[in-house]
């Protein structure tokens, strides 16, 4: 589940991939190659079903707090497991939200989360 879209795929799929298939309006700046982190999102079930961060995810969103456009969120998301839909691949059940957009927002209120 993407942004409150479900979706179904096999065990290998990028979840920015699902998050397209799924219309989940995921953002999506730099077109899936870990650089921009706009389509971070954060995991809120089966976390572990997701793939191991490879290098360029964890290089991106370490400088992420540094220097990216979107720094300036850092205080809201530093210390939460943040991941990279375009560098995250699905292993199992998941359940993640946005963090950036309207779609993303609503789903992240009802869970609580601001």
């Amino acid at each position: 589940m993407i942004n409150g879209e479900e979706i179904d795929v096999w065990d290998g799929y990028r979840l920015w991939d699902a998050a397209l298939d799924a219309d989940a309006r995921l953002w999506k700046w730099c077109g899936g190659n870990g650089l921009c982190t706009t389509c971070a999102v954060l995991p809120l079930a089966g976390g572990e079903n997701l793939s191991a961060p490879t290098h360029r995810e964890k290089f991106s969103l370490a400088t992420w707090w540094l220097g990216k456009p979107l720094a300036f969120i850092r205080k809201r998301w530093k210390g939460k497991p943040i991941r990279l839909a375009c560098q995250a691949y699905v292993r199992g059940p998941v359940e993640v939200v946005g963090l950036f957009g309207k779609k993303a927002r609503k789903v992240r209120a009802a869970h609580g989360i601001p």
